[in-house]
């Protein structure tokens, strides 16, 4: 398991520092895997949802999650991007108005607008990051660097400092919401918020030169809590489907939903972030 856990790792990681900084193809490489990463992670959860008897039109709602991402690549303008979205709800409504079993059809529309909701448009905040500046300075992309190794600085803190912690201690580590998530620790929390900041620091010399003590704080602190809230609200979303993990596509990680819930919170909160403060 750790070996498809390291080898994935490897590719997945790869894949994001080329699209970060290859000039020529980094572009279409965050295309590409954008927008199968849009369909995947709606095709999951919808079908976690069915676990539960909660049906859904699948395979539309994923297609339109993936043509949503699709398109922001493309900077179209947000008075048509929005028309998609809505154009989607007006054939369900269609689709309720001619079904035979109305009661099946709403409940597939009300679950199918929900996912669209929940993880297509938080998501979405990713490639708006990306795509400032791009073709000119390529802000965006650095920022976007950013944001995703700070949010992952905390997840391998948490993660290391809470593995250590329960190995060292005479009873173990304190579990934070073992109901949720029976792994989460106190220790981990604290030690993933450091390694956030700690980096959140180290980025800011290198990326903006800016060595102050309280301008890399904050971006720090919002993104280890919003990497955080994402992770646990995923636990609880498959603790509530039953199953472990999201999916099985990316061996020894699980699915598209595993690898990206800590990021769902923080796309959005970054975005607003970036809006307000420039370097």
């Amino acid at each position: 398991m750790f070996l498809f856990r390291f080898i994935s790792f490897i590719i997945l990681i790869g894949l994001f520092i080329l699209s970060i900084f290859w000039k020529e193809w980094g572009l279409q490489i965050f295309t590409v895997f954008g927008t199968i990463a849009g369909f995947g992670i709606v095709h999951e959860a919808l079908t976690m949802l069915e676990k539960t008897g909660k049906n859904s039109y699948k395979l539309f709602t994923s297609l339109l999650s993936a043509l949503i991402i699709f398109l922001l690549f493309f900077k179209i303008d947000i008075n048509y991007l929005v028309f998609l979205p809505t154009l989607f709800i007006l054939i369900l409504w269609l689709v309720l108005l001619f079904a035979k079993d109305r009661d099946e059809a709403l409940s597939k529309l009300i679950n199918s607008s929900a996912v669209i909701l929940m993880l297509t448009v938080p998501l979405s905040f990713l490639i708006l990051i990306y795509m400032e500046g791009e073709g000119h300075n390529n802000e965006g992309r650095m920022a976007l660097l950013f944001m995703v190794l700070v949010t992952k600085a905390g997840d391998t803190g948490a993660y290391v400092v809470g593995m250590l912690s329960n190995i060292i201690l005479k009873n173990g580590n304190h579990k934070m919401v073992p109901s949720v998530s029976p792994k989460k620790s106190w220790e981990g929390f604290f030690g993933g918020l450091a390694s956030s900041i700690l980096l959140s620091f180290l980025m800011f010399n290198f990326m903006y030169h800016d060595d102050s003590l309280f301008t890399p704080l904050f971006p720090g602190i919002i993104l280890f809590f919003g990497g955080f809230i994402g992770d646990l609200t995923e636990s609880a979303f498959k603790r509530t489907c039953g199953v472990k993990d999201s999916g099985a596509i990316i061996p020894g990680m699980g699915g598209f939903f595993d690898v990206l819930d800590s990021l769902i919170f923080n796309a959005p909160l970054f975005f607003l972030y970036t809006l307000f403060c420039t370097y």
